[in-house]
């Protein structure tokens, strides 16, 4: 719920829910999240399959798939029932606030640019580590982007943005002001996501996203922006794949 001062922090609301209910996510998370993976481990050593093209491999993009609505289910399972939908920000915003997300997302692409120019400059060269992790270095065909884009650009923003934007959010603004929370948020969720070649850029997505919550209260003009970015570097990865390029 935003406060009528959007520079002030926010108050805790009834039914009271707050940091612990955040640690007992991460927890069932984190349970969840290796019962899968070591699972899938398994079965993919008994049936000998391939795992070497990383989310192309049936058992891999199961296991990250999986993982993914391991995430948003905790968050709906131990919070939802003590939030309120305004405290997730799950609530459909004024169609005002998708108006907005076009200007923001060509500001923070234009930005990200900018911050992986910076990091080229001095490491002296840009290699996106997810280029190998997502594709084992081979190209997609045609059936395997579309699986990826509803993974990467379908389920990854809407869990992501329900986490970040909606649960952690939340709890900055109870005792941050907008643009701390903003800030802070952004940190959390460049650094989380432990690739550090591309901090900065997350960084600069993660403000654009934390700005979009801040002004519509909502987190779907953010699941938006997320779907858009996600689906451009998809294409991206798969051009560099098809030509054989270095991204």
């Amino acid at each position: 719920m935003l406060t009528d001062n959007p520079l002030e922090p926010q108050t805790p609301i009834a039914p009271a829910w707050g940091w612990r209910d955040l640690l007992i996510t991460l927890l069932v998370i984190g349970v969840g999240g290796s019962l899968v993976v070591l699972a899938l481990r398994a079965l993919a050593a008994v049936g000998n399959w391939d795992t070497s093209r990383g989310f192309i491999s049936p058992p891999v993009y199961l296991a990250g798939t999986l993982l993914y609505l391991i995430i948003g289910g905790a968050v709906l399972a131990v919070i939802g029932p003590r939030a309120g939908w305004r405290d997730l920000g799950l609530q459909w915003p004024r169609w005002i606030y998708f108006a907005l997300v076009p200007p923001v997302f060509l500001f923070g692409m234009g930005m990200m640019v900018l911050a992986n120019a910076g990091v080229t400059l001095l490491f002296g060269e840009f290699q996106n580590p997810q280029i190998e992790s997502i594709s084992g270095g081979q190209a997609f065909g045609t059936g395997e982007l579309i699986a990826l884009w509803l993974l990467i650009a379908g389920i990854v923003p809407l869990v992501e943005e329900l986490f970040f934007r909606g649960v952690l959010h939340h709890l900055l603004r109870r005792h941050l002001n907008s643009t701390l929370s903003i800030i802070a948020g952004a940190a959390i969720f460049a650094v989380v996501h432990f690739i550090p070649m591309l901090i900065p850029g997350l960084f600069v997505a993660g403000l654009c996203l934390g700005y979009l919550r801040e002004q519509s209260g909502s987190i779907w003009p953010g699941v938006l922006f997320h779907m858009l970015q996600n689906t451009l570097a998809l294409l991206a990865m798969a051009l560099v794949l098809a030509t054989g390029g270095v991204a």
